[in-house]
């Protein structure tokens, strides 16, 4: 009998399941779409996706076993991963949250089964529910030895016990292979990892065959990572494994396969680029167009460098895959085509990319291959809307920093959404990378309590319709004439500048709200901000003044700068250090804004 469709409601999901997936649904943005709904009917090969908003999937097929892997940008999940097993050629398909941005579905066939990844088809019936049409899966053939003599009836199977052979090995696409005679056989391994950038995997019953080589071996992934790894012989028949890899790194995994085992990461979140030394086409992750024929065509309108983020932006859903070209980083986006009138961004020194290429491959297709500046590394992009994402930026020696935990800020029932995408705000957190801004009581940092914050205004302007953009959202540094230049490419209808006041530590007495403007121009903004703060949340109001902080004197858009408390004030000090006050004070900043931008 065919299987009937299968069908989840997400929202239902999440009701029965909230205990144990609440510490999931809160670490995810609150700008951030659902995943709604999808369902397979294995009689067709058919796959349905909704999500509450635009999305734009990805698609590779991976192989030993055979898995479609589609991940959808921007989507989470809202609960704990969901496996279905089904029986025929496809053998299970699993819903997890692959990482904060994106959820991943992977269709797994079972053995001996695969696809052409040329004949998965994506059709979007809208830009937030997407058909996909899998090809009628193929029966592998193999060539099978001669089957050896029968055995007696009473023979038990011969299990080897001799040393695992191991007889050589090579890096490929994501890792490295090892053959050898054999399956690696369950629990004859243990991995490891003593310090951050070292993986140790330890074979036991196992031996080099003689004349093993080569002995060390390195991967290139990600265009720039490079991955160290050695094999010797251990003594007591035993190998030893040791990989040098980047500190920030996930963690390696360990697969077995028929003829030995794969070294891998745990997960990866941008297809790297092919090694010198490919592996054979069957076994390359095959990249799937998604962009139906049928999609209007998006004008790329923007694409601004702002500190270590290169923004895109179109007038409509982007459809976008990434990957490498030699040392080159390639953006290409369908059912795309470039403004007349774009602006190409302006590399100067000292900036994270030492060139731009800008390529109108086809009528509906554009190419833009970004090449990192030395001593940085392209991560890989981030969704902020249907219209535009980032590409974010790292310097190798940026120490790791965790974003503060989005939360999600219900709209109040004075808020009036605006019309969505008329308005244009930059929120520039103060500060940042190696300068801290003003240090407080107990050691509390201005960068880490504004940029909190400021992700948290954006997060509530853009549930309202209005289009943001920052000037940074990770532990940057930045100077003060970028902040101006992001806002000015722009041409945002108003800039927000967000700091924390200090005093001497001396005087934990003085406290509270001051809001800034330039001299000779419009206090509106400004007062808008202020007395909606102060009309949120008990603080000291030291009033609204003129001052010709740089930011504000060279915007030409309307601006204000913030200064949220002090961090040597007592009572302020309190208040930063508490959750709850800083969503409030984001809120009451967002609903100010709001107030400017309607005219109230």
């Amino acid at each position: 009998m065919d299987q009937p469709w299968r069908c989840w409601q997400f929202r239902a999901v999440v009701s029965l399941l909230w205990a144990p997936a609440a510490a999931l649904v809160m670490a995810q943005p609150a700008s951030a779409s659902r995943l709604q709904l999808w369902q397979l009917n294995p009689a067709t090969n058919q796959l349905e996706i909704r999500t509450e908003r635009a999305v734009q999937p990805r698609a590779e097929l991976v192989y030993n076993p055979t898995r479609l892997v589609i991940d959808l940008p921007g989507v989470v999940l809202g609960s704990p991963q969901i496996s279905q097993n089904y029986s025929g050629a496809i053998r299970q398909v699993r819903v997890a949250q692959f990482d904060p941005q994106t959820t991943r579905i992977v269709v797994e066939y079972a053995d001996g089964f695969t696809i052409d990844p040329q004949q998965v088809r994506f059709r979007g019936v809208t830009a937030n529910n997407w058909l996909v049409q899998l090809p009628t899966p193929q029966q592998q053939t193999v060539s099978l030895p001669p089957l050896p003599p029968p055995s007696p009836p009473s023979a038990p199977p011969v299990t080897p016990t001799g040393p695992l052979q191991v007889r050589s090995w090579r890096a490929d696409a994501t890792g490295f292979l090892v053959l050898a005679d054999r399956p690696l056989p369950e629990g004859s391994y243990t991995l490891r990892r003593p310090q951050r950038d070292r993986i140790e995997i330890l074979l036991s019953n196992s031996e080099l065959i003689r004349n093993f080589s080569p002995r060390r071996l390195e991967l290139r992934r990600f265009g720039r990572d490079l991955v160290r790894a050695e094999v010797r012989t251990q003594s007591n028949r035993q190998v030893q494994i040791t990989l040098d890899i980047d500190p920030q790194d996930a963690d390696w995994q360990v697969t077995p396969r028929s003829d030995g085992f794969v070294i891998v990461p745990s997960n990866t979140a941008i297809t790297p680029p092919p090694p010198p030394t490919a592996p054979p086409p069957s076994q390359q992750p095959s990249v799937i167009p998604a962009a139906s024929a049928q999609t209007p065509v998006t004008t790329i309108q923007r694409v601004d460098l702002g500190g270590r983020e290169l923004l895109i932006q179109g007038d409509r859903t982007v459809f976008y895959n990434v990957g490498w070209e030699g040392s080159r980083y390639r953006i290409r986006l369908r059912q795309a085509q470039l403004d007349s009138n774009l602006r190409e961004p302006r590399l100067v020194t000292g900036s994270p990319l030492s060139n731009i290429e800008f390529r109108q491959e086809d009528n509906q297709t554009v190419s833009i291959l970004l090449t990192p500046a030395p001593n940085f590394r392209i991560l890989g992009p981030r969704p902020l809307s249907a219209e535009s994402f980032v590409v974010q930026i790292q310097g190798v020696h940026d120490s790791p920093t965790s974003a503060p935990t989005p939360i999600d800020i219900p709209p109040t029932a004075t808020t009036q959404p605006v019309p969505r995408g008329r308005f244009v705000v930059v929120i520039d957190p103060g500060h940042g990378g190696r300068d801290p801004g003003a240090i407080g009581i107990g050691g509390i940092r201005e960068k880490d309590i504004v940029l909190d914050i400021s992700l948290q205004v954006s997060q509530f302007l853009q549930q309202q319709g209005v289009q943001v953009m920052m000037t940074r959202t990770t532990d940057i540094d930045l100077d003060l004439a970028p902040r101006v230049a992001i806002a000015e490419r722009a041409r945002a209808n108003a800039f927000v500048s967000i700091h924390a006041n200090a005093i001497s530590l001396a005087r934990p007495d003085v406290n509270g709200l001051e809001t800034y403007f330039a001299p000779g121009r419009s206090s509106r903004l400004a007062s808008a901000i202020h007395n909606s703060i102060l009309s949120s949340l008990n603080i000291r109001d030291r009033g609204v003044r003129s001052a010709r902080f740089y930011v504000l004197r060279n915007t030409s858009m309307d601006s204000a700068l913030v200064e949220i408390g002090f961090v040597t004030g007592a009572e302020d000090a309190a208040n930063f250090q508490n959750p709850a006050w800083r969503t409030q004070m984001a809120r009451a900043i967002a609903q100010g804004i709001l107030n400017f931008l309607q005219g109230r």
